[in-house]
């Protein structure tokens, strides 16, 4: 993806954010793909799904609930960095033991790159994401499985989105869906993860893009974190993350610092107005009611 402005008019479709920082390339990748994918019958590919988790309670559930109606529970592959509370004691997954004494972004990225490289040898893509991520297509391109059973590029970076739970709404219920009790998202960019691919990758720490930073932007699959989507369960997630040590490096360099703000005022102006990447605002925008219920 080529980052000089395109010439001509923004020509943006439904659900589109006008205020998007990459909005006037959205019509040019949409055309790039549809030229690729044109008379195509790509065939349907093996694929598998990754991610890490410690100590993830309300996220685990999510993510298997989510993920489950489009992988098998043999192609899910969920690495357990020394869980504790019993949450990765169920099945539906494949438990892959991957213990580190700290909280280490270099580690858990070279960790799962390995895992990602290796199950290219057996499966036609493999889709990598965080237990607090949920991928999923604009509702009028169909589902996930729609997405991925016609998928055959080397990988695509999703349009990255952050839900939230503004004051006033109500405390998340976990057993309905979450489209809808929240009604609130702010696009952010540090969230255009190339999460699926045909192809080994490798990514910058955070896996907040490749490592050789090409981009091949899809507008139209979404990478929703769902890391705000309820103030106190993300409170008590930050007092768990706050108990481990962290990695020198990561200490250093300040990555996910945020991830040990639990403090009543820190946590709120956080929560609340900061998105974690100096240049990104927080700019709530109306989810479209077409998403209600994806998830």
């Amino acid at each position: 993806m080529s980052f000089e402005m395109p010439p001509g008019p923004v020509v943006l479709e439904p659900g589109d954010d006008p205020g998007h920082p990459l909005a006037p390339w959205f019509a040019h990748a949409r055309e790039l793909r549809r030229e690729h994918y044109a008379g195509r019958t790509p065939p349907r590919g093996s694929r598998a799904l990754v991610t890490m988790v410690h100590d993830e309670p309300v996220f685990l559930p999510l993510f298997l609930r989510y993920y489950g109606r489009f992988f098998a529970p043999d192609d899910i592959y969920v690495l357990d960095n020394g869980t504790t509370d019993g949450s990765t004691a169920g099945g539906g997954f494949q438990r892959l033991e991957a213990r580190h004494d700290t909280v280490d972004h270099t580690w858990m990225v070279r960790t799962i790159e390995a895992l990602q490289h290796e199950l290219l040898r057996r499966y036609d893509m493999v889709l990598v994401c965080d237990v607090d991520e949920l991928i999923a297509p604009s509702p009028a391109f169909g589902t996930l499985g729609d997405y991925l059973d016609r998928f055959d590029e080397e990988w695509v970076n999703c349009l990255g989105y952050e839900l939230l739970h503004v004051r006033g709404e109500p405390p998340l219920r976990l057993d309905a869906p979450i489209l809808g009790q929240r009604r609130h998202w702010f696009f952010n960019d540090g969230y255009n993860k190339a999460a699926l691919a045909t192809t080994p990758l490798e990514w910058k720490p955070g896996f907040h893009g490749r490592a050789d930073q090409h981009v091949n932007l899809d507008p139209d699959l979404r990478l929703i974190h769902l890391h705000r989507m309820d103030r106190e369960l993300c409170r008590e997630r930050h007092r768990v993350r706050r108990r481990k040590p962290w990695a020198p490096e990561d200490e250093a360099r300040g990555w996910a610092v945020h991830n040990r703000l639990a403090d009543d005022a820190a946590f709120d102006r956080w929560f609340d107005g900061e998105s974690g990447f100096s240049a990104i605002p927080v700019k709530p925008e109306r989810i479209p009611e077409p998403w209600f219920g994806v998830f």
